[in-house]
């Protein structure tokens, strides 16, 4: 089995400090603290390799601008590839080169693949692979196309995404891309590739009317299913997650519903609370205003009393002196009518200023009583104010600190499920949208191609050659010592595997990892058993997620020495076989011993602290 083997991966850029990696034939382990760079490194292998968007930009990546990938092949003199981090063409080098300036011949390779012409990465991979010129069946009608190395390279090259996904390990998941992806499998795993075809199209005649219905469905299809795929979202999950949302959200009304009711009590007795202070402070003020009124009419009654005792006493003192001439109208002693009424009776005038001095110091006392009562009231008013204030302050307290509060958490989580509710809902149309497009797309197909070839449009991979890989994936589980690994089975109808009778898209995603892992390292090992041609490496972005991230307790490989016989079993691979494993978890010691293992600590005064060096 041919193929090639990873050397050296390198970041560089001026007046930066150079990032690299170098890998080794056999076992790679890359394992250290989280956002080190490690899954960086997955996504730039396969960047490398021919991946047309670029790698993720992250902080640390700033002030680096190329990228170098030095890969070797038996028989094949070293080719150093560098790239934009932009992405675009390569510049390659026949010569091993590290860290220093190339000194042989540049040549520049395409990153397209183009079966015109041999100037691409995919042609010079392919010849080392094996399988330069092969082809692949791209459509039900027979349609093909050639071979390009990424569909190998997604069979090999396995992000963190990818591994613990729910579909078929040999998919992507894209309906347009299908069909060309399980050629490729089959290609790889019975060396047969799909160039005795004849295309349909050269004996089926459509209308243009038809054509432009599946070129615009086929349009809308990769571009809506792309969109999901970006996602990394699932369609069961969310119906599942539709389905918890729904009762989250009955749970969360109720829990609302009960904390605005302790609001409600809450207000309400701080409203009478309030009502109850507003009462009395207008009481209050009610009685000082009464009692500043009865002071001035207080003074009224002193001023009128000191006017009737004057009367009183120069009255008297008037009635006492020797008799003179009437004051008032004059008449001399003799000529004063003393028994007839007149304004000028003294005495009569003292009489009536004693009876309205003593009307008004009856009314002055009263007024005292009534003054005096109404600062009584506004005494025992205002000892109890402090009382009802405590109240308020208590009920504002509780408002302001628990209820309040609570009741924007509780409507804040309310408010939050309804919002994640209308957006599963929402993938959820578009993934029905999908599917009515995929059925009108396949009704176009079957309406367009006759009855006599429709049966013959499918990709067949003798069940024979599918039974004895589905044996290699089961003897790999066993050795790993995955729980319950008997009776291995390849469903064609689904194109995944089913474990102990058991879906392995129904697993946990830890599960799902691990046997996606199985897959990839059986496929590698298939090839060679067989002789056929394969790239020859395997790259694996946390495979033994459930040792550190299961998904439940059926998922939850922890105790168990699975990790131990994985690293055991891939250890003792072929030398020429290169695997490399990006963990968090860090693998047992004899790993350290006999692999290559390279840790990141993040940790800048102790090891590596991760693929890019630490600003200084």
């Amino acid at each position: 089995m041919s193929g090639v083997c990873l050397k050296y991966l390198a970041y560089f850029g001026p007046g930066v400090p150079v990032a690299d990696l170098k890998l080794y034939p056999g076992l790679n382990v890359i394992c250290g603290a989280s956002e080190t760079g490690k899954s960086f490194i997955t996504e730039s292998i396969d960047f490398m390799f021919g991946q047309e968007n670029p790698v993720r930009n992250i902080k640390e990546q700033a002030g680096y601008d190329r990228v170098r990938l030095l890969i070797e092949s038996e028989g094949w003199p070293p080719l150093t590839l560098d790239r934009s981090i932009e992405g675009g063409n390569y510049r390659a080098y026949e010569e091993a080169v590290f860290e220093a300036k190339p000194e042989s011949p540049e040549k520049v390779l395409r990153w397209k693949h183009s079966a015109a012409r041999q100037d691409t990465l995919s042609y010079e991979l392919l010849q080392r692979t094996g399988l330069e010129g092969k082809i692949l069946r791209k459509n039900k009608r027979s349609e093909t196309r050639s071979l390009s190395f990424r569909d190998l390279a997604r069979l090999c090259i396995v992000n963190e995404e990818e591994i613990q996904r729910r579909s078929s390990p040999l998919l992507s998941g894209q309906f347009t891309t299908g069909t060309v992806e399980y050629a490729a499998f089959k290609l790889l795993l019975t060396g047969t590739d799909d160039s005795a075809l004849v295309s349909e199209q050269k004996v089926i005649t459509r209308n243009e009317s038809a054509s432009g219905k599946i070129e615009l469905l086929d349009q809308m299809i990769e571009e809506l299913q792309s969109d999901l795929d970006e996602q990394g979202l699932e369609e069961g999950e969310l119906r599942t997650q539709l389905i918890r949302l729904g009762n989250s959200l009955e749970e969360q009304r109720r829990a609302l519903e009960n904390v605005q009711k302790e609001l409600d009590e809450i207000l309400q007795s701080r409203g009478q609370a309030a009502a109850e202070l507003r009462d009395r402070k207008a009481r209050l003020a009610e009685i000082d205003e009464l009692v500043a009124r009865f002071a001035l009419l207080d003074e009224h009654y002193g001023t009128d009393l000191l006017r009737l005792e004057a009367i009183h006493e120069s009255g008297s003192l008037f009635v006492h002196l020797d008799r003179k001439s009437c004051p008032l109208c004059g008449a001399a002693p003799e000529h004063q009518h003393l028994d007839a009424e007149c304004e000028g009776d003294a005495e009569a005038v003292v009489q009536a200023a004693d009876a309205e001095i003593s009307k008004t110091r009856r009314l002055r006392q009263e007024l005292s009583d009534t003054v005096s009562s109404l600062k009584q009231e506004h005494h025992k008013i205002n000892e109890s104010l402090a009382e009802f204030q405590k109240g308020y302050d208590i009920y504002n307290k509780q408002l302001g600190e628990i209820a309040a509060p609570a009741v924007a958490s509780e409507r804040a989580s309310y408010n939050e499920l309804v919002s994640n509710k209308a957006e599963v809902k929402d993938w959820l149309e578009k993934f029905d949208r999908l599917h009515r497009m995929k059925a009108q797309r396949a009704e176009l197909d079957d309406d367009d191609i006759p009855s006599d070839i429709k049966a013959e449009t499918a990709t067949r991979i003798p069940k024979s050659t599918l039974d004895e890989f589905s044996q290699v994936v089961e003897r790999i589980l066993e050795e790993w010592h995955f729980p319950n690994a008997a009776r291995v089975f390849f469903d064609e109808s689904k194109r995944d595997f089913q474990i102990a009778g058991k879906e392995r898209g129904s697993m946990g995603k830890g599960l799902r990892a691990i046997t996606h892992a199985a897959v990839s390292i059986g496929l590698m090992e298939f090839c060679r058993e067989k002789g056929l041609p394969h790239p020859g490496f395997v790259v694996l972005d946390s495979p033994l997620l459930a040792y550190w991230k299961p998904e439940g307790e059926e998922d939850d490989l922890t105790g168990t020495d699975l990790d131990e016989m994985f690293f055991r079993y891939l250890l003792g691979l072929h030398k020429d076989n290169q695997v490399i494993i990006v963990e968090n978890k860090h693998p047992p010691e004899f790993v350290v011993k006999e692999g290559h293992v390279t840790v990141f600590t993040k940790n800048p005064h102790q090891g590596r602290y991760g693929f890019f060096p630490v600003a200084s």
